[in-house]
């Protein structure tokens, strides 16, 4: 009997894990793209007029993206600034520390606008970090971001809008109950 060659796919999360391994590769062929544009040298070139520095190795990074985490292997390099001090290389598209992607973010806290508590919703999102660490103290983090955001917000001039009318609903000023 002949077995068809894509069973072993078959499962749960059989597209997921190819799909993954193709994001990885696309990580890290966007992040070598940044990384020559900021050396002025692809890989194994000689030294030219625009090189401004070398790479030294790589280095695993863990990423959760909306299809899981996913293990990359981020560039080194040093590069030297325009006094001639060598520093060292820093992507501008993956951040220093970031451990989740934007999309994943911002899903943590539709979750928890949703009414959902931090310690639930770790919970609730196991399914999307996979495996990535998602603790309390991160949920904690990005809602401290959101509150950063509310307060400039909330805080934001408005001297320039052309405001004809304006509708409060649940409006309590204070020092009204005087």
């Amino acid at each position: 009997m002949e077995r068809d060659s894509r069973s072993h796919l078959a499962g749960k999360g059989a597209l997921e894990e190819p799909m993954r391994e193709r994001i990885r590769g696309t990580i890290e062929a966007i992040v070598e793209e940044e990384l020559e544009a900021a050396l002025g040298a692809a890989r194994s070139q000689r030294v030219g007029a625009n090189r401004v520095g070398y790479r030294h190795g790589k280095r695993a990074r863990s990423l959760s993206t909306s299809l899981g985490a996913t293990t990359i292997m981020m560039p080194r390099a040093r590069i030297a600034d325009d006094d001639g001090r060598r520093r060292e290389w820093r992507s501008a598209i993956i951040a220093r520390y970031q451990r989740r992607t934007e999309r994943v973010d911002e899903a943590i806290l539709g979750v928890y606008l949703s009414g959902t508590n931090t310690r639930r919703l770790r919970g609730a999102l196991s399914p999307l970090p996979r495996g990535a660490p998602l603790s309390k103290d991160a949920v904690s983090r990005l809602v401290g971001r959101l509150r950063e955001d509310f307060a400039a917000w909330a805080k934001r001039d408005l001297a320039e809008l052309k405001v004809r009318y304006l509708f409060l609903d649940g409006w309590y000023p204070p020092g009204a109950d005087r």
